[in-house]
This record gives C-alpha cells, structure tokens and sequence, in this order.
C-alpha cells in the first residue's frame, strides 16, 4: 500500500508553492532564518532539515518539499498500520487493520494534502509513527525512546505535541493489562515497576533541546526567538476566525464541518462515514475499552485543540482526525459479516481514492493563482508602454506579499504601487485618476469583494484552482483572484454611492451619502452625448426629495422620487463648448437630504444601457462566495437605452425546482413582441436576441412564492416580498 501510495504521488509534484506557509518553508530551505519568516515561528526545523536534503537531489525547492511530503505520506501508510494494529491488539484479523489503514490514507484530505509542499503530513506521519512506538513498546527502555522520538517529531511540525504527548502522559501514568482484543499494553505495566517516568522526561527534554538549542542559536538568541514567536503567535489571535476567539454558533457549525465534513469532500461520503464512526465509538466503549481511551487519549486532545484554536476554515488541520475515525468506520463495519463489511470499507476508500486522486492530478497540472497572475504582470509589462500602476484589493495585497519576495528581482516593474486601505481600495485609484494619473492601473481584485464595480471596467483575466474539490485547498491563501486592465473606464464614483450591497455598508459606515450632502462621480469626456441610467431606493416613508442630477454644474436631469425604489436614464449633455479635461465631474444631490441609495449607475455613448425598473427586489450578496442576485417577481421591466435597435439579453439563473414543485414558465417580450417563452425546470443560462429592443424589456414568470408564508414556528420570517426566479445575472450585449 506504501509503495502504491508512494507511485501514485511521485507523478504528480507541485507545479509550484501554493501556501504562505509553503513560501515561507521555501525561504527557509534557501535560507534559514526564523526571525524573517523563513520558515514562520515556532521554525520546524527538522522539517526544514528534510528539504534541505531532498533539495540537493531536486532542483526545485517546491519539488523538494513536494517530495519529502509525499514520502512522508507513504511511510504515514506504516505507521498508521502500525497503530491500528497495535490498537486492536496483535492477535486481532489483519485484514481489518488493513482495511482501517486504507482508508485513513484515501481519505481526500489526505491523499490530497500528501500531495501539497507543506509539513502537515510529515509532522503526522512522525506522530503516528510515535504513538505505535508508544503502544508496541515492551521494556522501560522503549517507552524512554519512544519519548525522545516524541520530542524530536515536534521539530517537525509543533502541532505533533497535542498528538504524542497526552498518549505519553497516558502509558507512564495508568498501565493496562492488554488482552487479546486491546491495546497491548501488558509490557507497560511491568516498565512501570521500573518507574521509566523519570527517564521518559528528561528524554523528551534532551529530544527537543536537540533541535531547540540550534534553533534559538540560527535565530539570533532567545530574545530574538521570543520576539518573532510572540509575533507570530499575535497574528494567530487577531483577524482570524477561530471558536476561542468568536464563540457563537456559526463559528462552531464551520469548525464542525470542516474537521469531520469537509476531509471527505461529499456530503453523502462524510454522512456514510461519521455514521460508522458512532456506531464504531459505541462498540469500542463496549467491547474494547482500552482500544477506546487509548484512541481518545491519542487523538482527542488535538480535536479540541484544532475546534478551539486554529483557524476555522483551514480545512488542513483536521488531517490528525481523519486518523481515528477511519479506524471507528472499520470497528463498525466488523459487525457486519466479514465479506459484507470490507466490501463497504474497500468501495469507501477507492471512490475517495478517485476524488484525492483526480484533485492531486488537477493540482499538479499548473501553477497556484498567484504565480500564474505574477507571471503574466510580468509578460504584460515587457510588451507596455509605460510602466502601469498596481492596485489591489487589501486581501490580495496581504497575501501576495511572500510570493512577491519569493519571485524577487522577477516581479514586473511598475510605475507606483497603490495603498490598500481595508473597504475603501477603491478610492486610493479614484484619487490617482483625480489627479492626473492616466498610466494603466492593473487592478487586482479579490473576487469575493464588489469594490471594482465602483468603475466602469472590461472583464478580467481570472485565477481560479484547477482542482475539482476546492474545499480540499479552504484556507490557502493566496487563493483565487482577477486581474482587471483598466486604461481609460467611462466612469467611476467616489464616496457615497450604493452601487454593490457591499459598496452600501461602506457608505452606511463612513456615514457618507445623499444624508449628508452631494455624491459625485466621473464620466470620460468621449461618453459626453451618450446616456446614464441612475437607480435606487428611497427609504423614507413620507418624504420625497428631488434628486438633480448635474454634469460640470450643468443640471441635465430632476425628479421627485416617492417611497421605494425609482429608476431614469437621462442624456448626457453634448461634449462642444466644455473644458479640455479628461473626466466631467458628474453631482447627484437630493433636496432635502434624505435617505434615498444609488444602487443604480451606467453611463455609455456606445453600449446599451438598462435600470431595473418596476417588479425587480433589491440586489443582495452572499460575502461568503461572492454571489449576487436579484429576485424577479411575477413580472420585472428593464428600462433600456439603447444606441442600436438588436441587442442580446444575458441571463443566469437557478432552477425554480428549488423551490417549486414544477418548472416555472419565463416569458421575455419587448413591447408587444414576444422574444422568449419558455418553461424552466433547471439553473438556466440564456442568450435571447431581441431585434428591436425599444424602451421596456419585460419579463414574466408563472409562479412566485412569499417567504413569510413558508415560515416555520422555529425560524419566523417577516419577507412579505413576491419571488418568483432569482437572477444571478442580467446584461444587454
């Protein structure tokens, strides 16, 4: 199994570091230096050892790590055998432990994660190592070198302690008498005559001084150590999602998911599995009781660790849990015929082999988000005129950081880099083009976030994994981005606006907005002539405030806008006889202030342009994925501008079976004439030509449902709203 684990994984090394921790590993494997990062406290220097060594064979400090990983994996094959063997006592069937063994190691998470340049599965392989050490032991003598082993396997990866020693404390404290169906522990209880608990510290304390003491030294001295330790160990404690930190329910339900859920990719797997589990926990406790503490003692102390205090969403840490439930799923299928039970553990563990195995595949195919995105700034910038100008969303500019040093003298040259200030990254572009800039800004933007949505802009190159799984990779950062080119847009907003629901928060927060006096935005010169489309909501219930809208002073449109929501397209005044500067400050202004939102904006000469007029619900956003939508009710208007008579309709939606129990009818028409008639029974991309668009685009729809009607005593609802299909995308080509 280790050798087909290991022929398996061989194939298919990084093309590239995909981790701040892997950079960082990479750093350290140039050069070591624990103060800079390279690696990040506490400094797994036998980890780095490792790599160091492998590096003199491949070239490729990624391959380098790549390669101890997967050899590590392959060895992790042993020793979790080894434990499981040792857990259930040596005269037990082996075919069992074989079956418990394999599917611990085709677990995704960890075919998978065996795959990636990081030291997750080598510090695990290490652990487990030490724990069948712990449990085969047969004199004083072992259980003093399985303490050493200990302690040296937390220079691996530090995490190795809350796995190594509880067990320790556990086989020095409380000797058992093994049996037949346990652990066989029958050796400890006469070591304990021997009183090896003594020996057993001052081993441990001798294995971790052999790595500690060249550590400290390579890092400048105590003092130094301290410094970049506590530095390190500040940043775990703020800005991160973890249960100690946020303890409510929503973080609790995310630590859960991703420590028993998420290693197993698939809902149905992970159901299949921890249901085994139980029923294999209950039979532990019941027949081998032993088996059940020693396994708890290994392993629980780590699980409440990695709830309470890693970071929720990094699906990596639970790896150390995929190791006893694999061994519980087995417990439980024993009580099924023999024949019948490594059926159901053989067909687990090949079709979760085919998930790990086609990730690993994908994975291995091309470079991380970051390297690919980096590598093409670069070839952009050998081919431009001018050095252009980087901005980036605050995300991306934290966590490109290490791959920028790691690519060094190679990063693209370019004319200034903008700040990021968190929610606000928009505005430092907006201030460069106000005063002056015209060089090429190369926006990148995180595409969970709204922001770049405040400017006119084309669509970007996108960096996404290639893998097929991603929960497999929830934590890596860099993750994915988009890379937007933005020369000459036809306009962009500054403050006040509620373009995005995102864009709406930030307003509300900075207390910026038609409240509190004008918004402004800019339109290019060669747009002037054309149209703009201003949209929104007013929600004030008695008022209604005139909105004037002015271009350079100008007044070109005004209206009074009644409670709810309102949407005009207005021409733009002719470009002759006005200034020669670039940009035309545009001024929205409501008398008197009032709370009325701009969610609405477009201006154009050459594209055609639409509001969201009567029978459409407000824009909302998931900031978890980055989904928009809006809902249509039963019937929703588009009011058009268009400077030609054909245009195509775009629209993205999801399947009305969601939440009817029949397809729902959509009917498009465009004044009178009907472009579309359709019913749709599943998640719907259409592109519907309408060859005289007119004013209105109207769409229809057979069915609507209203949420405070479907409520339910434990979870009540007040949305009196009509929806009928939710629209993820609408746009007129």
């Amino acid at each position: 199994m280790a050798a087909v684990f290991l022929a398996f994984h061989l194939a298919y090394l990084p093309a590239s570091l995909e981790d701040l921790d892997s950079i960082n590993f990479a750093l350290g494997v140039r050069h070591f230096d624990v103060a800079e990062h390279q690696p990040h406290p506490p400094g797994y220097p036998l980890f780095i050892l490792a790599a160091k060594g492998a590096h003199t064979l491949i070239r490729s400090e990624s391959g380098a790590l790549g390669a101890v990983s997967v050899v590590a994996g392959a060895l992790g094959v042993l020793a979790i055998a080894a434990l499981f063997r040792g857990c259930d006592g040596q005269t037990g069937s082996i075919a069992w432990s074989i079956a418990a063994s394999a599917l611990a190691i085709t677990c995704p998470l960890y075919w998978f994660t065996a795959a990636r340049p990081l030291s997750d599965v080598t510090g695990l392989a290490a652990a487990v190592a030490v724990q069948a050490m712990m449990l085969s032991a047969t004199s004083a003598r072992a259980l003093v070198a399985a303490s050493f082993c200990a302690a040296l396997a937390a220079g691996i990866r530090s995490q190795v302690v809350w796995l190594t020693v509880p067990l320790l404390l556990l086989v020095a404290a409380r000797p058992f008498q093994g049996g037949n169906r346990g652990p066989n522990l029958s050796a400890v209880a006469s070591a304990k005559a021997d009183r090896p608990a003594r020996q057993m510290l001052v081993a441990y304390i001798g294995g971790i001084l052999v790595w500690a003491i060249p550590l400290v030294v390579l890092t400048g001295g105590p003092i130094a150590y301290w410094r970049a330790l506590f530095s390190q160990g500040a940043e775990d404690l703020s800005g991160i999602q973890m249960l100690w930190t946020q303890p409510n329910v929503r973080t609790l339900v995310d630590a859960l998911y991703y420590t028993l859920v998420a290693p197993w990719v698939m809902w149905w797997i992970a159901a299949v599995v921890l249901a085994f589990a139980v029923a294999g926990a209950v039979a532990l406790w019941r027949r081998q009781r032993d088996a059940f503490v020693v396994l708890a003692v290994a392993f629980g102390p780590y699980f409440v660790f990695d709830l309470l205090f890693q970071e929720t969403f990094t699906g990596r840490y639970a790896l150390p849990v995929v190791i006893p439930i694999a061994f519980l799923v087995v417990i439980a299928a024993r009580l099924l015929p023999k024949p019948i039970g490594l059926s159901v553990v053989a067909l687990l563990a090949m079709y979760c082999a085919h998930l790990g195995g086609t990730s690993v595949a994908a994975f291995a195919r091309q470079p991380a988000p970051a390297f690919r995105l980096l590598d093409d700034l670069r070839d952009a910038a050998r081919s431009a005129s001018a050095p252009p100008v980087l901005a980036m969303d605050r995300r991306e500019e934290l966590d490109l950081r290490r791959p920028i040093k790691w690519i060094g003298e190679t990063m693209p040259t370019v004319a200034q880099k903008l700040p990021s200030p968190a929610q606000h990254e928009w505005l430092e572009v907006v201030k460069y083009w106000n005063n002056g800039g015209r060089a090429p800004v190369w926006f990148v933007a995180d595409p969970l976030r709204t922001d770049v949505d405040l400017f006119q802009h084309p669509l970007p190159v996108t960096y996404r994994w290639p893998v097929p799984y991603k929960v497999l990779l929830s934590g890596v950062r860099p993750t994915e981005m988009d890379w937007y080119r933005l020369v000459r847009p036809e306009w962009y907003v500054g403050q006040g606006w509620a373009i995005t629901p995102e864009a709406n928060g930030v307003s509300t927060n900075d207390r910026r907005g038609l409240t509190s006096g004008d918004i402004e935005a800019w339109i290019a010169r060669e747009v002037l002539g054309g149209a703009i489309v201003i949209g929104g909501r007013n929600f004030d219930g008695a008022a209604r405030p005139a909105i004037a809208v002015a271009v350079d002073g100008t007044p070109i449109a005004q209206w009074d806008v009644p409670p709810g929501f309102f949407v005009r397209l207005a021409a733009l005044p002719s470009p002759e006889g006005r200034s020669n500067g670039d940009y035309a400050k545009l001024t929205v202004r409501a008398t008197p202030p009032s709370r009325v939102a701009i969610e609405q904006f477009d201006a154009s000469v050459s594209r055609p342009l639409f509001g969201f007029g009567d029978g459409w619900n407000e824009q909302e956003y998931n900031p978890q994925t980055g989904l928009r939508w809006r809902w249509l009710t039963e019937k929703g208007e588009l009011e058009v501008r268009s400077p030609v008579p054909a245009v195509r309709l775009h629209l993205e939606g999801e399947s009305p079976r969601k939440y009817f129990s029949r397809g729902s009818r959509l009917v498009v028409r465009a004044g009178d004439r009907i472009a579309f008639d359709q019913t749709l029974s599943a998640d719907f991309s259409l592109d519907i030509t309408i060859p005289n668009v007119g004013d209105t685009i109207t769409l229809e729809t057979d069915q609507f449902f209203v949420p405070a009607d479907r409520s339910r005593p434990w979870r009540k609802s007040g949305d009196l709203r009509h929806l009928g299909l939710r629209i993820f995308k609408c746009e007129l080509k």
